[in-house]
């Protein structure tokens, strides 16, 4: 056990979970996410994130380890960087320090542990997942991939894990003591006081872009990791969050794939009705495919008014290569049905995504525009494809030799660090820079 393996004099194990910090070692401030896709900018970033995982590990912990000290800590929240978090990590002297780090934050985070200086440092998320032996040879003493709160648990008592994905009723409900949930304000929301929640998990796709997929087993072997929690539970942390915090206006359900299993859609929205839980209003990450009319004007009843989506690109040809079926005239009636029903459309979209040229990134915008235009698409996000780290589309750009840089600082979601011999990264950058959207 643990206790065993740390001298800490007879006193409680001090354990800190540590988000990434809010400002990279280049200056650039950190949108962060790492199990999905991290960002950075110029300036003062417009939001943070929830750091849902550690928050939820942060709670097992406490629950399941009574007698250590368990603290989450959040840099990102707070716009710390590199300096000022190690300095706070110092005060804390942490036993055991527990990040959870993508490409892009990597570097700035590694410096930090070192200078915290902890008896054992344990790496989560992607970086861990892509590259444990240059983790290991950066300092850190363990690296867990995938979900992780039950394999921490497991490393840090000396219990055996359970197999397969985590049971998500399984779990408390995450940190809301050490940062409180209320202050995670995404700038997309339609009104105050929306809280991130998360009641599902997982994604039945396996695009080859994304970090999801090889997040819960890689692609090709994660298409059961969807799992829902169980309604009623969900509906309890609703009410929870609305009790505490009186400027409660509803909740972003920033999930991978919100309605992927839209029979527990439907028993939730259900449920949102009866535990008059409707008059609070509902954001959430979804995908197109499960849709019909009748789910769309259930969902609206239920109180959602904000629905997101990935449509990366409308052409066929981009959607067969990122492994994402593209069926334009479904997009486009979802579209209508959300706009009939007083739901709000928010859609993602990517340039020079693999398989792309400069034609299909232009016609993409162009129906961007349109559904802008038409009053279909209230918000959209439109980013610089990259190759993150372990996917399929890295290993491809490695393999074909078309990544520009190993700078993973550059890897943020706006450079083009990809350059195909047809579709340079130049051109993917003046696209990208001139959307005008």
């Amino acid at each position: 056990m643990l206790r065993a393996r740390l001298d800490t004099g007879g006193d409680a194990v001090k354990i800190v979970i540590a988000n990434g910090p809010g400002r990279l070692d280049s200056g650039k401030a950190v949108i962060l996410f790492p199990s999905r896709w991290d960002s950075a900018v110029n300036g003062k970033p417009l939001f943070r994130f929830y750091p849902y995982e550690l928050a939820l590990l942060s709670t097992l912990l406490k629950r399941e380890m009574p007698d250590a000290h368990v603290e989450l800590v959040d840099g990102n929240l707070y716009g710390w960087d590199g300096e000022r978090y190690a300095l706070e990590l110092r005060k804390r002297k942490p036993d055991v320090l527990i990040c959870e780090l993508s490409a892009l934050t990597y570097a700035t985070m590694t410096r930090v542990m070192r200078a915290a200086n902890p008896e054992r440092a344990i790496l989560c998320g992607p970086m861990a997942t892509h590259d444990p032996q240059r983790t290991h040879d950066d300092g850190w003493d363990d690296h867990i991939s995938g979900e992780y709160e039950a394999k921490v648990l497991a490393l840090l008592t000396g219990k055996d894990e359970a197999p397969g994905y985590i049971d998500l009723d399984w779990l408390p409900w995450p940190e809301d003591e050490d940062v409180p949930r209320i202050a995670y304000q995404e700038i997309n929301h339609y009104r105050p006081g929306i809280v991130q929640l998360y009641a599902t998990r997982g994604c039945p796709l396996a695009c080859t872009f994304c970090v999801v997929p090889t997040y819960y087993g890689g692609h090709g072997h994660s298409h059961r990791s969807h799992r829902c929690r169980d309604v009623d539970n969900v509906c309890a942390e609703i009410e929870y969050l609305a009790a505490k915090y009186p400027q409660f206006g509803g909740c972003y359900f920033n999930e991978e794939a919100h309605n992927a299993n839209p029979d527990w859609l439907v028993t939730f929205c259900e449920a949102l009705i009866r535990h008059d839980l409707n008059k609070y209003h509902y954001d959430a990450m979804c995908g197109y495919w499960t849709m019909t009319e009748e789910l769309v004007q259930l969902m609206a009843r239920a109180g959602y008014e904000h629905f997101r989506f990935g449509v990366e690109s409308t052409s066929e040809v981009v959607g067969k290569r990122i492994g994402k079926t593209i069926h334009l005239e479904r997009i486009e009636q979802l579209l209508r049905w959300l706009r009939d029903a007083g739901i709000h459309a928010y859609g993602t979209f990517q340039i020079g995504a693999s398989g792309s040229t400069e034609e299909t990134d232009l016609a993409t915008l162009a129906d961007l525009r349109k559904w802008r235009d038409a009053g279909l698409m209230q918000k959209w996000q439109v980013s610089t494809s990259t190759p993150q780290p372990a996917t399929p589309f890295y290993n491809s750009a490695k393999k074909n030799g078309w990544l520009t840089t190993d700078d993973l600082d550059k890897y943020d979601g706006w450079n083009a660090v990809i350059s195909y011999p047809d579709y340079p990264a130049e051109r993917i950058a003046a696209v990208r820079q001139g959307a005008g959207l």
